[in-house]
């Protein structure tokens, strides 16, 4: 009997780990076929006709090198002219001599064995002309060991919640980058799409860690009206500040492909602020749901008001965490600007009425709006569905503890009467 039992939790412990990865699987192949396109230009070409790969190669000798201090902490400048040996691509197991330049932007001493990443140029006029250039160390097998710590970590201090928080990132990402974006190349409006966005992310995210209950509902529902406020705060503003998409540091580029698709370069700002503080936004909303659940737990008889202002209690101290927490990220973002501010001493009539930092403002506060805003919206929507859940299954219990108690009575006088006979 324990040998089946045994048998039994491990195929449901099984269905429980592959079942879910297999759906999202099948998501991200459907995501990434969605997002399949003809590249708008191609930037891994040198010119017409020419051709520019990446590949993985690996530093066989050190011919040559000339390495100076620069007087700055760990950076050098000279060159080093290497062999390398290409592992991947159409010139796989050919050796050519790389010019490694050491510069603040390159700043790559390279030893031999190292594997790096190239970038192999062919001209345009003759094939048989390669150019070869160092591009950067290659990184991948140590990106993929912070991953898998990350993913270990999660999934043993989380346990399943932790398991089910990584299957929501993983979605998250799939969505953001071969559903949303594709989205924005088709002409879907930006708002539309960002508060679509929202919605996808937090029913999928919120139902994973919480589990499909009213408290999930709640903090659901919470998230995507705090948003929505949050976004017509933003349109608002962004008229009176006079920016838009258009005066961010990467219009040129975002003009040249609208050019030749349907993206709507104007509101794409306000999609970085939204998913920049989403994240901020569900967790405090799953937070204060998942605490007036368990008020009402405890308290079965918590009235609406009682549940309101306890999960609005609980709210108080959290959004001011969690907004200093959004700005903090931004200003960590803008943090080399504000160090060559600081040098240069600018005035503050051009600091505030500059557009890289009305921009910055206007993301840190109307990020942060949408996680204040988020704490009385979740407060008064959980409380009221969560309000009459408790009561509601204790009058479901005591119906069913009266039936059964009804069917045992009349078994008992059925047997009586048979004695008796």
């Amino acid at each position: 009997m324990k040998v089946n039992l045994n048998w039994n939790s491990s195929i449901k412990i099984c269905g429980k780990i592959i079942g879910p990865i297999a759906v999202l699987l099948i998501y991200i192949v459907m995501a990434v076929s969605f997002s399949s396109h003809t590249p708008i230009y191609n930037p891994y070409s040198s010119g017409a006709g020419g051709e520019l790969h990446y590949e993985k190669g690996k530093v066989v000798s050190i011919d040559e090198q000339v390495i100076n201090p620069s007087g700055f902490s760990e950076l050098y400048i000279g060159r080093q002219i290497v062999n390398v040996l290409i592992e991947s691509g159409q010139y796989e197991g050919q050796t050519f001599q790389v010019n490694n330049a050491l510069n603040y932007d390159t700043n790559f001493v390279l030893h031999k064995g190292q594997d790096i990443v190239v970038s192999i140029n062919t001209s345009t006029g003759d094939k048989s002309l390669v150019n070869v250039y160092m591009f950067a160390p290659s990184r991948v097998v140590p990106l993929l060991v912070l991953i898998g710590i990350f993913i270990g970590v999660m999934c043993l201090v989380g346990g399943w919640r932790g398991f089910h928080s990584i299957l929501g990132i993983v979605f998250t990402l799939t969505t953001v980058l071969f559903i949303f974006i594709p989205l924005l190349f088709h002409g879907v409006s930006v708002v539309f799409a960002t508060i679509l966005l929202v919605i996808i992310t937090s029913c999928v995210t919120l139902f994973l860690v919480g589990g499909f209950d009213r408290k999930s509902i709640s903090a659901i529902l919470g998230t995507v009206a705090g948003v929505i406020v949050s976004v017509i705060i933003m349109l608002i503003f962004s008229k009176l500040l006079g920016i838009s998409g258009y005066t961010s540091t990467d219009a040129d580029a975002m003009l040249n492909i609208a050019s030749q698709t349907k993206l709507q370069v104007k509101d794409l700002l306000f999609t970085g602020i939204i998913i920049a503080s989403l994240g901020a936004v569900m967790d405090i909303a799953i937070s204060i749901a998942t605490s007036i659940n368990e008020l009402k737990k405890q308290k079965e008889d918590a009235t609406f008001k009682e549940l309101f202002s306890s999960g609005m209690n609980i709210g108080r101290d959290m959004m001011g965490t969690m907004s200093n927490t959004l700005i903090l990220a931004f200003l960590g973002e803008s943090i080399f600007s504000f160090i060559l501010m600081y040098s240069y001493q600018v005035q503050f009539r051009q600091l505030f009425n500059s557009n890289s930092i009305a921009i910055d403002i206007l993301n840190a506060i109307c990020g942060s709006l949408a996680v204040v805003l988020t704490v009385p919206i979740v407060a008064a929507i959980a409380a009221k569905l969560l309000q009459g859940s408790q009561s509601s299954y204790k009058a479901q219990d005591g119906e069913l503890a009266e039936n059964k108690e009804m069917t045992s009575t009349l078994k008992n006088g059925y047997a009586l009467e048979m004695s008796r006979k």
